[in-house]
């Protein structure tokens, strides 16, 4: 693993990709920070943090970093090697994943000198503006994982960006459309069904051509979720008032943040949140390049 993540780190290191994230990352958020915190007298650093123009360029800059990671070596049958290597499939996406997460690192450790910066101007919540530039970090790596998934699922590099931009720009904006959603316990629990199909559908769609029986699989999810949206309605109906609006705010990593963090503190549910994110699209990762490896 640490060799992967050595050839990898140095991928972004040799040409100017690592340099020009890092300087345009550094750039947009120092800018923003000196417009709500310094200039805008605010004292807490998650404000700064929280604004959209930041998230703007998280969706263009987590496609560009995520695109080659495993898209790249498919595309040029490099991926042979590593599949022939004594490792694990985990192993290989853990390195290859916390290259990626190294890049990023290095301007939240810059980041980690605002809360001094503000210290100068007057008493600071310290503890909570390290909690939210925690929290941000959290977040970052949770939409970089996204990206390692989707660029596992592709060999095209180009496809595999505008994918991940579109999974991004979608999770931002659920946050402001999860109102027009309707919150009945019937319309959330019809909805639901839906969803649980469109799902289903995704993964036919992704899993047809590496696993045999496909379509199959997708009829169980799609009549297993769809028969447990059923009787749950008959046994408790009252559990889907708003049911709908709730779970689509909890797959926006963008609101989860502001929720956690708008209070200033940084609790284990937060955490529990973003770890699990985190964990689920690179075991996902894992699952994706296994069924390459025995294709």
């Amino acid at each position: 693993m640490l060799a992967i993540y050595k050839k990898e780190l140095k991928t972004y290191f040799s040409t100017m990709i690592g340099y020009a994230f890092i300087a345009f990352f550094s750039l947009v958020v120092g800018f923003v920070f000196y417009y709500i915190n310094v200039l805008g007298a605010t004292a807490f650093v998650g404000y700064a943090l929280r604004y959209a123009y930041i998230a703007v360029v998280m969706m263009v800059l987590v496609p560009v970093l995520t695109m080659k990671i495993f898209a790249d070596e498919r595309h040029q049958k490099t991926d042979q090697m590593l599949f022939t290597a004594p490792v694990t499939v985990g192993r290989i996406v853990m390195g290859k994943f916390m290259a990626v997460a190294t890049v990023f690192t290095i301007p939240v450790l810059v980041m980690l000198t605002y809360p001094l910066i503000m210290s100068d101007y007057g008493n600071t919540p310290v503890a909570a503006n390290y909690a939210a530039i925690i929290g941000f970090w959290l977040m970052g790596l949770a939409l970089f994982a996204i990206g390692c998934f989707v660029s596992s699922v592709t060999e095209n590099q180009i496809i595999s960006a505008v994918i991940t931009f579109a999974i991004l720009l979608l999770i931002f904006i659920l946050q402001y459309i999860s109102g027009i959603f309707p919150t009945g316990q019937l319309a959330s629990a019809i909805a639901i069904c839906l969803f649980i199909v469109i799902f289903a559908l995704i993964y036919w769609l992704i899993a047809r051509k590496n696993t045999k029986n496909a379509l199959l699989y997708s009829g169980i999810i799609a009549a297993a979720g769809i028969g447990a949206v059923i009787i749950l309605y008959f046994v408790n109906g009252s559990m889907f008032d708003g049911l709908l609006q709730n779970i689509l705010l909890r797959c926006s990593v963008y609101y989860m943040y502001s929720y956690y963090f708008s209070a200033e503190i940084i609790d284990i549910g937060s955490l529990v949140y973003f770890v699990s994110v985190i964990g689920f699209f690179l075991f996902l990762t894992v699952q994706s390049v296994q069924k390459r490896r025995w294709s």
